[in-house]
């Protein structure tokens, strides 16, 4: 438990960490770039970067914990109600953490129009930002394998990590059951 704790705590403080840092980037492109629908994609992104601050610092609150007040099977529902909603956390990772930013930055690509037609220059901006259709359509290729890849990895994080120490507490919470049972 100690293992999976730790790890949830530092996926939680880099999580954060990259939340703030991607808050204060659209921030600065938001008043950067003077594309219309690029700027609503960046208000947008900023919203959902809240968002997951928000949905992790509740995520934090419902961290394992040993309550000494309770009974030893008290301590083992407790954290298995603390897993199981880490579970369902990973488990539905694609509906709040992988599609709402991708559906975001497609529309912050596709909404990059001519620099020109704004009388924008920023070479840096225009050096990184894909403004050609073909490289707009690579970036939202890449965007798309690379959101694939968090839901897997998610995915594989809750059936790998935390549904056999669910099961172990099952399995426990069952033999205390039949003990209770039998001596009863």
């Amino acid at each position: 438990m100690d293992g999976i704790q730790k790890a949830i705590r530092i996926r939680d403080i880099r999580e954060i960490s990259a939340s703030v840092i991607g808050m204060l980037l659209y921030m600065y492109l938001l008043f950067e770039i003077p594309f219309p629908m690029t700027r609503f994609a960046s208000a947008l992104s900023i919203v959902w970067f809240a968002f997951v601050i928000l949905k992790l610092r509740k995520s934090k609150t419902r961290h394992i914990t040993c309550k000494l007040d309770l009974s030893v099977r008290g301590q083992l529902a407790d954290q298995e109600a603390a897993m199981r909603y880490q579970a369902a956390l990973l488990d539905s990772v694609a509906y709040w953490y992988a599609i709402p930013p991708f559906i975001i930055n497609c529309i912050f690509v596709l909404g990059l129009g001519n620099p020109a037609e704004y009388n924008w220059t920023n070479s840096l901006a225009e050096s990184i930002l894909p403004l050609s259709m073909n490289l707009k359509i690579g970036t939202i290729t890449g965007l798309a394998f690379f959101y694939a890849l968090i839901i897997w990895l998610n995915k594989r994080a809750a059936s790998r990590d935390i549904k056999p120490i669910l099961e172990k507490i099952n399995i426990i919470q069952d033999e205390w059951e039949a003990d209770n049972e039998s001596n009863g």
